[in-house]
């Protein structure tokens, strides 16, 4: 129980960093007259993402943190390395490949390294998450994803 809780301090606090980047990020996009405008909405995310991590943290720390073994599981960072690196590779390819033709084998490859082993229910998944994702974002907030543009 204990690792568990230093592992919950640790995200949380990765979760607060990254949220304080995304609303960094975020400040940065135009400006509108009228409404919220293109970084309203990843700053309402940044901020909910950033309240999650500190309540992890907080709650992880008044339970009490175990006493670092110094141990580290080699095979644990390993997956973690790998999957950091997909996800890279995954942004920075999207700019090429598109956002509805990667997102599919990205979160294929998401489902099965996390032991999701029902092929069929991880592919349509895949596919109807992404095509939420793109009707939600391209028609409901007018914001346009990356295209495919190889040729």
């Amino acid at each position: 129980m204990g690792k568990t809780r230093f592992a919950d301090m640790v995200t949380g606090m990765v979760l607060m960093l990254l949220a304080a980047y995304w609303f960094y990020e975020a400040n940065k996009m135009m400006k509108v007259d009228l409404g919220i405008g293109p970084g309203g909405y990843p700053k309402f995310v940044s901020v909910c993402f950033f309240s999650l991590g500190f309540l992890l943290t907080l709650q992880s720390v008044i339970k009490g943190l175990p006493k670092p073994e110094g141990k580290i599981d080699r095979k644990a960072l390993l997956r973690v390395i790998i999957f950091v690196a997909v996800t890279i590779v995954y942004v920075v390819a999207m700019k090429e490949i598109g956002f509805l033709f990667l997102t599919p084998p990205y979160l294929f490859f998401a489902c099965w390294f996390f032991k999701y082993r029902k092929k069929v229910t991880a592919a349509l998944t895949s596919i109807g998450v992404t095509v939420v994702v793109y009707i939600v974002f391209r028609i409901f907030f007018y914001i346009p994803l990356p295209a495919f543009r190889l040729f």
